[in-house]
């Protein structure tokens, strides 16, 4: 099983808005900042998503658009890419 979590990401250095999806499988296990935590729920779907976002491993995550990594800046940090919106539906 897994939980199909969509997203709405700003990234501040473009000045652009980017939709998807990303599938999270049940029972997957990842570290929150503080603890392990394990993927049972949609809540825990959306908590993956928000905490491998805040420990900045975005290429996990996110289709990155081919014209970010074309720019002058080349990289995205988690400091320059917002979740404005994500949930399991």
């Amino acid at each position: 099983m897994h939980y199909e979590v969509k997203y709405k990401l700003f990234f501040h250095t473009f000045n652009k808005e980017v939709e998807g999806t990303i599938s999270v499988e049940n029972g997957l296990v990842f570290f929150n900042g503080e603890m392990n935590c394990s993927v049972y729920d949609k809540a825990d779907a959306v908590s993956y998503v928000k905490s491998t976002h805040k420990l900045g491993d975005i290429d996990k995550l996110f289709t990155v658009p081919q014209e970010i990594y074309d720019s002058e800046f080349g990289e995205i940090g988690a400091t320059s890419l917002k979740i404005i919106r994500c949930w399991v539906g």
